[in-house]
């Protein structure tokens, strides 16, 4: 894990600070995203062909593709954090913004003193140019891809998680459209902000989904999800790459989507006892009260039971954005199908189901993201707390759970009620639940409706 922080401390300076645009960071990030991405194609491109690789995969546990850590994901954190702390060096020394990247990289996790210097050097320059990235000497960093109009949110005390290259299993075992370079944006502890980079679904293009929201306080006791920025960049890739290579469906691909009567179960195939119990009580408890087929009752309390499609998919920023664009499929499909009619069928929608294993800089980015296309979406624990996004705390220690669709967000509400009664489950996570009891039904109304 890599931390950049202000000088000393790293305390906001009150002195010297001004609110970040949000919108003008956002913007720097897809830009510093798209020159991660080409390292990631660069270091395919090379692997396969042999040429020119150092240590291309080590594992931190022996032979695990689940633990294996490539050269592509220390060389996009370092042209990625180059690019960010060369535009945003006042407001990283103010302490308006920290940056918490997953890997170690000795070059870029100290910021103190005399040792910060953002000038570009003739050692950072030329890594750039090894991995065929464009140097932000000779292409300035995009702090202008939204108009002025779009940008109406400002803030302080940001923290900016990266994922270098989410899906590095996918990466090692060649299921390349899986792998994606996140960026996210915490302001105050909640996501803001997302760029999610897909170096390699297309061939010559790199494809970029960006969100940014606003939490408006709503009656002072919950907070509304505004919507502010939402939409997909493509950018031309320098690093060619043959995608046809690849292995799996890619995402919004039709393979995947079973239309809009059937709950999509996004899940990974770890063996982790979490999971299991997870997808068995979703299965067992959470959907097994009604005749198969009957989404007819999506707006009460009852146990509901549409059509299911469990699909394994990797990575955790990939199975979030999976979720993100079913719905859209279905609403889309939904507007078009039902705009004349007065009421229409609930969107069942999708969910998403992660063991604990994941961190902050595997969910910031996907979270905003998927919040900018669904403001009704849900990411909590298995238990359905908020994820915590301190800078510290950055494991998701209780797992992940998504949802999105007018009963898949029913199904995740249940699924956490039963879940914080599953003796079960606490006895395989319990020994990370020191920071307090397992939710009670009345608690777990609150967490999921804030």
């Amino acid at each position: 894990m890599s931390v950049i922080n202000a000088p000393g401390s790293g305390e906001r300076d009150e002195h010297n600070s001004v609110d970040v645009d949000l919108a003008e960071l956002l913007s720097t990030c897809i830009d510093a995203c798209r020159r991660g991405c080409e390292v990631i194609r660069n270091v395919r491109y090379k692997s396969l062909h042999c040429t020119d690789i150092l240590d291309p995969i080590l594992y931190k546990i022996a032979d695990d593709p689940r633990s294996a850590l490539t050269e592509a994901d220390g060389a996009s954190q370092k042209v990625i954090i180059e690019c960010l702390t060369c535009c945003w060096e006042k407001e990283i020394e103010a302490g308006l913004i920290k940056i918490v990247g997953e890997e170690e990289d000795e070059h870029s996790t100290d910021l103190e003193g005399e040792s910060f210097d953002t000038a570009y050097s003739e050692d950072i320059l030329s890594h750039f140019d090894n991995y065929n990235a464009q140097r932000p000497d000779l292409e300035p960093i995009h702090r202008d891809i939204f108009s002025i109009e779009e940008r109406s949110l400002k803030g302080d005390e940001i923290i900016i998680f990266i994922d270098p290259m989410d899906g590095t299993r996918e990466f090692v075992e060649g299921r390349i459209q899986n792998v994606q370079c996140l960026i996210g944006i915490t302001l105050n502890g909640m996501p803001v902000g997302g760029v999610m980079g897909l170096p390699m679904v297309h061939g010559n293009q790199i494809e970029i989904a960006y969100g940014l929201i606003s939490a408006k306080e709503s009656g002072g006791e919950s907070s509304v999800v505004s919507p502010l920025l939402s939409g997909v960049k493509l950018f031309d890739a320098l690093n060619p790459l043959d995608t046809s290579e690849g292995q799996g469906a890619s995402i919004g691909d039709s393979a995947i989507d079973d239309g809009d009567s059937t709950l999509m179960v996004f899940s990974g195939d770890s063996k982790k006892p979490a999971l299991k119990l997870a997808m068995d009580c979703l299965e067992n408890k959470v959907l097994g009260g009604i005749e198969p087929g009957n989404i007819q009752k999506a707006d009460s309390n009852e146990d509901l039971h549409p059509p299911v499609r469990k699909v394994v998919a990797g990575g955790c920023g990939n199975k979030m954005l999976s979720v993100a664009r079913h719905f859209q499929c279905i609403s889309e499909r939904h507007e078009k199908e039902y705009s004349a009619s007065p009421s229409s069928p609930p969107r069942v929608g999708a969910i998403s189901i992660a063991p604990p294993g994941s961190s902050s800089w595997d969910t910031a980015a996907p979270t905003a993201v998927l919040l900018a296309i669904d403001p009704s979406a849900r990411v909590t624990d298995l238990l359905g707390k908020p994820l915590i996004y301190d800078g510290d705390n950055l494991l998701n220690k209780c797992g992940v759970l998504v949802s999105s669709g007018d009963v898949a967000s029913m199904i995740h509400e249940r699924l956490c009620r039963e879940l914080c009664e599953d003796q079960s489950l606490f006895e395989v996570i319990g020994d990370i639940l020191v920071d307090g009891p397992p939710l009670t039904v009345l608690d777990l109304d609150s967490c999921l409706h804030d």
